[in-house]
């Protein structure tokens, strides 16, 4: 394997164990080569594949050591590195302690250099982590049975005294027969069972990940973790466990929004002196960076497909590195209206911004990809936003179309609509060609750009109220449909 850092000769040793802790703390979110620092005890580390990344700090990798795969946490901050080494290992070693699953801690050291400090453990091959379950489910009762059985390790955590302040589906591993826990670093050890305030807070953290419109999953993982810790529920609990689920909610998105509009291992910012961008790094490719340095240029393609061309908003079906997106052109209108908007979050940006709120909760939208908006010395201008390409058939296409399964639809438009009150947003323009239906006949959200978070239940009540007429009002030709959608949106 081909390295940076294996050592050549005796004249290269010191040069290049510097210079693997130097690439290292100099490394972004983009680094991702093969390196082989060696250690103190005289091994190698063959780092093959960065899996995490926190730049100036640490990373994770899936590399070999020792002749046997594993995953190794280097730590480089220069003033913290041993701090958060310690604290890592000793979390692990508090879980071996206590017999709970969580993969083998086989070096605990130093590089050679002495300026990194490094844990190598036994890399699981035969399992999932939890969120690569919850991402790839086809439906919520096909992956129970594994959230049940990551219920049941949290539960007897709890039991133990062990309390997981980070507490994520990142942060699990399962087969067939085991649930492994990972990450010691935020393991508290309370040295008696968890009190039920306690466990219940951080049952909440837990089931928060799960988005909205699962509850009635929510409320049966509670039961099975109260089965397990011998609770007799009464409904003062389930309310208890809501409040806590929907404050959990509203601090993750605090945390989350702030990531959506900085570098991180997830996204990207794209910043010139002329404009200012953030793109999703899933979708990174040629075409696309071409387009966010150059915007404009896109609507001159032959291939770009017109789905609107309107005074305040132009919109395209194109292709970019090989897949289809819709970008969305906010245009200025005239020299008034770019006053008004100049100093005015865009409205690219607040599609991004509500795009990725959506996608948190789970709540069906078209993926937010990137936006763009020119920017000349802080004013803002003509502002671009690029989504994933869902389909052309809207939700009045599909019930004209498909008039005998019409109730099936009406309840998963009525809970989409719903999931956005329990986020306490409401969309602002619900006409029918802003829900669109997916290749899974699933309606899905678009044109978030003037939606609007609440911040009192009593303007939410009111804003949805508004929101729920406007719906309905799309429906006014067919009284029948409309009293059915009428009826699933009121409860």
């Amino acid at each position: 394997m081909e390295s940076d850092y294996i050592i050549t000769t005796a004249n290269d040793r010191q040069a290049l164990d510097t210079a693997a802790w130097i690439d290292l703390y100099k490394a972004n979110f983009t680094f991702n080569k093969p390196f082989s620092p060696p250690l103190s005890d005289g091994t190698i580390l063959y780092c093959e594949q960065v899996v995490r990344m926190m730049p100036k700090k640490r990373m994770v990798v899936f590399g070999t050591w020792q002749h046997q795969p594993v995953a190794a946490k280097l730590f480089f901050d220069p003033r913290h590195s041993k701090r958060h080494a310690d604290k890592d290992a000793a979390g692990i070693k508090l879980l071996k302690n206590n017999k709970v699953p969580t993969p083998d801690l086989l070096f605990e050291g130093l590089a050679k250099d002495e300026h990194i400090h490094v844990l190598i453990l036994e890399r699981i091959t035969n399992a999932q982590s939890l969120d690569e379950v919850w991402r790839n489910r086809q439906d919520m009762e096909e992956v129970l049975s594994d959230f049940k059985s990551v219920i049941i390790e949290i539960a007897t955590q709890h039991v133990l005294g062990l309390l997981q302040h980070d507490l994520h589906l990142k942060n699990f591993l399962v087969n067939e027969k085991t649930v492994f826990t990972l990450d010691g670093a935020q393991i508290q050890t309370l040295n008696e069972l968890l009190s039920k305030p306690v466990s219940m807070n951080n049952l909440a953290l837990f089931l928060s990940q799960l988005g909205v419109n699962v509850e009635v999953y929510q409320e049966l993982l509670f039961k099975h973790y109260a089965k397990a810790r011998g609770w007799s529920l009464k409904k003062e609990d389930y309310l208890e466990l809501f409040a806590d689920i929907k404050r959990w909610n509203q601090v993750r998105w605090k945390s989350f929004e702030k990531k959506i509009y900085r570098d991180s291992t997830d996204f990207c910012s794209k910043d010139s002196w002329r404009s200012v961008g953030m793109y999703a790094r899933a979708y990174e490719g040629p075409e696309l960076m071409a387009f966010l340095k150059t915007p404009e240029a896109i609507f001159e393609l032959k291939t770009a497909e017109f789905l609107k061309k309107g005074n305040s908003a132009t919109v395209i079906k194109v292709q970019m590195d090989g897949r289809d997106y819709v970008v969305k052109r906010y245009n200025i209108k005239n020299k008034w209206h770019a006053v008004r908007r100049c100093l005015r979050e865009t409205r690219a940006s607040q599609a991004w911004r509500f795009g990725q709120k959506l996608g948190l909760f789970n709540v069906a939208t078209a993926k937010p990809v990137a936006f763009v908006e020119r920017n000349f010395m802080g004013f803002r201008g003509t502002s671009y936003f690029v989504s994933e390409y869902i389909s052309e058939e809207n939700v009045g296409d599909y019930f004209a179309a498909n008039t005998n399964i019409t109730s099936i639809m009406v309840e998963n438009v009525s809970r989409l609509l719903k999931s956005l009150a329990k986020i306490n947003m409401t969309h602002g323009d619900l006409k029918m060609t802003n829900i669109l239906i997916d290749s899974k006949a699933q309606p899905v959200l678009i044109d978030l750009d003037g939606a609007v978070e609440h911040h009192s239940g009593i303007g939410l009540k009111k804003a949805w109220k508004h929101e729920r007429a406007r719906f309905l009002k799309n429906f006014d030709g067919y009284p029948d449909l409309r009293h059915q959608l009428e009826e699933a949106l009121k409860n």
